[in-house]
């Protein structure tokens, strides 16, 4: 990110915050530990204005962990960042992600999460998401206990689990994704063991709109490095997806009729009669309708057309 656009978010930021109660900052990648001065500048600008306008500030980080060792999550921690995703492929993670040198990642990263357990639950109150992406063929638990083992005793610590998706590339073909008729059955297995075991499970979401996708909000939006601004972190360059751009000279620019395409959404008669209605708005993807041309019922694991 340029140092003109930085500018020009900062602005924004500036200007906006005080029309809110609540302000959420979430780093996403690429790898965000990989542009450390970034994120503690953006953040102290925001805990400034939290001093001074008193609105409720929140921050998250989706991170590989593997230069989030102790002395950073502290620097990140006193930022206000405090919850925390981080993707491990169970026992295939060094094939799966391998470092840029070739080498593998996976037990640097378990003892980075490992030194930061060793917090104090009093001073340091955070949540670490440990995600597992599951394929076809991923029916060993034993990655499970191995967590447990770790981390079982520290309620900081959940498992997500989800299957792997196809999100576009050469590299997916080579992949046994899960079908949508096996993939909750299979992720159901993975969830009942880890409670099983007694490991904490963040597949466990309830509360109302706790399926509302971030991008439903009209109010959120996705700053990239190159000065575009979307909805949506996964159809990042799909047109349907370019909200609007930071303009050297304007600043900020939004497209209000994609915002509005993306924040708003009727009940279908379907939805009316459905228990789980307010945990979604039938807002729970809305690049199914907006891009792919559909949306997809969680609980009724059918298409409603």
């Amino acid at each position: 990110m340029t140092r003109d656009t930085l500018d020009r978010i900062e602005e924004y930021i500036t200007a906006q915050a005080p029309r809110y109660k609540q302000v959420i900052l979430a780093w996403f990648g690429g790898e965000p530990t990989l542009c450390k001065d970034t994120v503690l500048e953006v953040s102290n600008i925001v805990q400034n204005l939290q001093k001074q306008y008193g609105f409720h500030y929140a921050a998250n980080m989706t991170t590989n962990g593997y230069l989030l060792n102790d002395k950073l999550f502290r620097q990140f921690y006193q930022a206000g960042i405090t919850s925390y995703q981080i993707t491990i492929d169970g026992w295939n993670h060094d094939k799966t992600r391998p470092h840029v040198s070739g080498k593998g990642t996976l037990q640097t990263i378990i003892n980075n999460l490992a030194s930061l357990s060793k917090l104090p639950p009093a001073e340091y109150s955070f949540h670490i998401t440990l995600r597992h992406n599951i394929l076809a063929d991923d029916e060993d638990y034993s990655w499970y206990d191995y967590l447990y083992r770790l981390f079982g005793h520290d309620k900081r610590f959940a498992v997500l689990v989800r299957a792997v998706g196809d999100w576009g590339g050469e590299g997916v073909h080579s992949l046994s994704i899960l079908h949508q008729d096996t993939k909750d059955v299979l992720v159901a297995k993975h969830v009942a063991y880890l409670d099983k075991i007694g490991m904490s499970c963040h597949n466990h979401r309830n509360g109302a709109l706790a399926q509302v996708c971030y991008a439903s909000y009209p109010h959120s939006m996705v700053f990239r490095a190159n000065g575009k601004i979307g909805k949506c972190t996964v159809a990042l360059d799909h047109p349907q997806n370019q909200l609007g751009w930071v303009d050297p000279e304007k600043g900020i620019v939004i497209d209000p009729e994609v915002n509005c395409r993306w924040s708003f959404s009727d009940l279908k008669p379907e939805c009316r009669s459905c228990r789980n209605v307010l945990r979604c708005m039938n807002m729970q993807c809305k690049k199914s309708e907006i891009i792919d041309g559909k949306t997809v019922c969680l609980y009724r694991k059918s298409e409603c057309v």
